[in-house]
């Protein structure tokens, strides 16, 4: 394996060890734990790309090179070798659709990298993680997903994220949730204005059926950290809530 090559396998900076993504894949079969890191892994440079980029003009036009890269999943060889692997993984033209949306959800948030309202923080939320779900069902190719689950459970990760990492990233939530505004709050009406952020997602009955292995896992891990923030009461204002590794291994460890 080339150093290029190599820099993406597992673990990798999407997936770094004691993460809740490292366990995510950790307990993916052997057959998908690669693949599932290089996926992991490719939207983490998409997303880092729309990340309060300095320049969105340059934001924009990465975003326009990778629309023209991935591409070559269907009618040529990647260049860069994240996609190279991926495609010795098994990827082909059916992850296209996805990806496309992946990067068009990264567009908006350059264009928009604040949410207006509470309907715009969802839809934002669906369209990235949504998208990414959504290509985590297209490279599993033997078995049908519940393309709305996908939506709604990728999109209530993201979301959580979003909240979880308040401190670091304000804008990404509306301007009534941004730190500035939950000070103005007691305890019970910060709760109540996070709580009412969250709830906005429905997740599936059953989501070992509706969604990918990857999508299980990564929900029931979303999941455990958002009931962590509701028991401390949201102190998300400037610090970061997050688990212990061993309580991301053993949460991974019961959706395997």
């Amino acid at each position: 394996m080339s150093p290029d090559r190599a820099e993406w396998a597992f673990p990798n900076r999407a997936t770094p060890l004691g993460s809740p993504a490292y366990y995510a894949v950790r307990f993916s079969p052997e057959t998908q734990r690669e693949r599932n890191a290089l996926l992991l892994g490719w939207q983490s440079l998409i997303d880092d790309i729309a990340a309060d980029p300095h320049d969105p003009g340059v934001a924009r036009i990465k975003l326009d090179w990778w629309r023209s890269e991935v591409e070559s999943l269907d009618n040529g060889r990647p260049r860069h070798p994240l996609l190279g692997a991926l495609v010795d993984a098994g990827a082909n033209a059916a992850l296209l659709p996805p990806m496309h949306r992946l990067i068009d959800a990264a567009e908006a948030a350059i264009r928009t990298p604040q949410p207006h309202d509470d309907d715009a923080f969802v839809d934002a939320c669906r369209a990235s993680n949504g998208a990414f779900f959504a290509l985590l069902a297209a490279a599993t190719r033997d078995a049908a997903y519940d393309a709305a689950a996908c939506d709604e459970a990728g999109g209530y990760c993201a979301a959580v994220a979003r909240v979880q990492r308040l401190a670091e990233a304000p804008r990404r939530v509306p301007p009534d949730a941004q730190p500035a505004a939950l000070q103005g709050l007691d305890a019970a009406q910060r709760r109540a204005r996070l709580d009412g952020l969250l709830s906005r997602f429905v997740l599936p009955q059953r989501p070992d059926n509706a969604l990918p292995d990857l999508a299980h896992r990564l929900t029931a891990l979303a999941t455990a950290i958002h009931r962590k923030m509701q028991r401390k009461g949201y102190p998300v204002l400037d610090s970061l809530v997050d688990r212990a590794p061993l309580a991301h291994l053993w949460t991974a460890w019961r959706c395997r």
